[in-house]
């Protein structure tokens, strides 16, 4: 297969595939059925393990721990935010929405934690299967890590990179590209300070210092604080990147040389 004709997804392309606005999730299944062959960097593997998966897990595990339903979504919006609430909102919407019946809670407890075991453990498969061609060329070792069992729940974690639990080649993947991190400093750092978001700030942090040391520092978590460079390097052997983060890959896409196309996400939400 060319390489030159993959369409790259961003991650948030695969969460919005997902999402409970019915507008936005028809939109992005439609890119994906349109823009083939698709393709995926693997990191976007981890992103969607910390974005998407282990708010699951946190659903399963308050819903599993509490008493009412509103117990429940007090400790999930407690713990998970606005993101995890929306996401039990979003269970319940599919499960019969005003008509799901919270009481007895014991049944409605057995039946959401049902569902939300299912969708763990389909996940994983479901999004390494949502396109053409993965792309992992500095072969992640938290990319190929999913989900787990262990003392009968669910665990999704992401541990930091040591040199004893990583086996990648993010060094030599870094090292090819050093013009395209000196373009992009140069870039980053000539624009208006009120354009910056926080993401291009590290980014600009890390590829500065990789660039002086020679060397890129990988160990903790580096990798999943620059996520948006990653997948933008992965992508330049592709066709374009879809996605909807324009804040960051508007300004990246030319120094480092892929091309973007932007997913419009707030003219497609439902108004």
């Amino acid at each position: 297969m060319n390489d030159r004709a993959n369409t790259f997804f961003d991650t948030d392309l695969q969460i919005h595939r997902l999402s409970a606005d019915p507008a936005v999730r028809r939109a992005a299944r439609k890119e994906f059925e349109e823009s083939r062959p698709s393709a995926m960097s693997a990191f976007s593997m981890v992103e969607l393990k910390g974005n998407y998966i282990q708010s699951l897990v946190l659903l399963s595990r308050k819903i599993g721990d509490s008493d009412t339903f509103s117990e429940a979504f007090s400790r999930v919006q407690n713990s998970g935010g606005r993101k995890a609430s929306l996401m039990l909102a979003q269970l319940v919407c599919w499960l019969d929405g005003p008509d799901f019946e919270l009481n007895p809670w014991v049944e409605a407890q057995r039946v959401l934690l049902t569902h939300l075991d299912a969708q763990i453990e389909a996940s994983w498969e479901q999004f390494l299967n949502s396109v053409d061609v993965l792309f992992d060329d500095f072969k992640c070792t938290r990319a190929s890590e999913p989900p787990e069992i262990e003392a009968g729940r669910w665990v999704a974690r992401i541990p930091k990179c040591q040199d004893n639990n990583r086996r990648c080649k993010i060094l030599s993947f870094m090292r090819q590209h050093t013009l395209e991190l000196e373009r992009l400093v140069e870039a980053i750092s000539a624009m208006e300070p009120g354009g910056k978001t926080n993401e291009l700030n590290k980014i600009t942090k890390v590829a500065r210092r990789t660039l002086n040391e020679k060397t890129f520092r990988w160990e903790g978590n580096t990798c999943r604080q620059v996520g948006d460079l990653l997948i933008g390097l992965q992508s330049k052997v592709g066709k374009e990147l879809v996605s909807s983060n324009r804040r960051e890959h508007g300004p990246m896409h030319e120094p480092l040389g892929y091309n973007f196309r932007e997913f419009p996400i707030a003219s497609i939400r439902s108004k």
